[in-house]
């Protein structure tokens, strides 16, 4: 009898991340276009309420550590969801500015936080009732398209600038040509971002090429966004042909 082949789910692209802030601890999800996937849980050492302010910071520092690689791929859209009457989701937004203020400097490492109410993300059925709400969708949506918007924001002052030493590139042919160059020299210059719309990366004439490139961005540490068509970001990006790195 032949073993039935497993079938691996589909996650999706990368789109955000979930931090459920709970009176034990923090749970960090990674929130793609197809599932919600657990990516770590910090746990405080006591609760909330018994915490002190060394405590708390030590928290909220080991958080933050949680969330740089993260950052490093290119995600920047953050959801803090905290119970109602608590303000677990304020005192990490304090912490930051305090500490780590270079995450709301308007830059290439800005990151776009969103807060919402729930009882809990605890686990996988909570967040997939959470996926559910159309507020929290709606809130998804929304700090992603900021963070795609302010991925343009640069895009647009180095088309502005007609700046000689930029790149911008329009295809995958390009793309692939210009992959193909630094994996020859690793000295060459990197492109910054690979960004693309949702209807580019599901049409059947780019699918399987789109995909290609965008793994081999991975490999090599560009990063990528995808951005939703009918948004206003997006149909800036259709105009210029859906694709762009640079």
């Amino acid at each position: 009898m032949t073993k039935k082949r497993r079938i691996r789910s589909k996650r999706g692209h990368p789109i955000a991340v979930l931090i459920g802030l709970h009176d034990e601890n923090a749970i960090v999800w990674r929130i793609f276009s197809e599932v919600i996937k657990h990516q770590s849980t910090v746990n405080r050492g006591r609760k909330r309420r018994n915490q002190d302010e060394k405590q708390l910071y030590r928290f909220h520092e080991e958080l933050v550590n949680e969330l740089r690689p993260i950052f490093e791929e290119g995600i920047r859209s953050v959801i803090l969801l905290c119970p109602p009457k608590r303000r677990y989701s304020d005192e990490f937004l304090e912490h930051i500015r305090k500490h780590h203020a270079w995450l709301f400097k308007k830059s290439e490492r800005t990151v776009v936080f969103s807060k919402i109410e729930g009882n809990q993300a605890k686990t996988q059925k909570d967040v997939y009732y959470l996926k559910s709400r159309e507020d929290f969708k709606s809130l998804v949506d929304d700090t992603s398209n900021r963070e795609g918007g302010l991925i343009l924001e640069e895009l647009k002052k180095i088309l502005n600038k007609n700046d000689q030493e930029s790149k911008v590139l329009y295809t995958v042919g390009e793309i692939d040509r210009e992959f193909k160059l630094i994996k020859r020299d690793s000295n060459l210059p990197k492109p910054k971002y690979i960004v693309l719309t949702e209807d580019y990366l599901e049409h059947p004439n780019n699918r399987n090429k789109t995909h290609r490139i965008l793994q081999i961005a991975q490999n090599i540490g560009v990063k990528t966004k995808i951005i939703k068509t009918e948004s206003q970001e997006g149909i800036f990006l259709k105009k210029l042909g859906g694709l762009v790195c640079y």
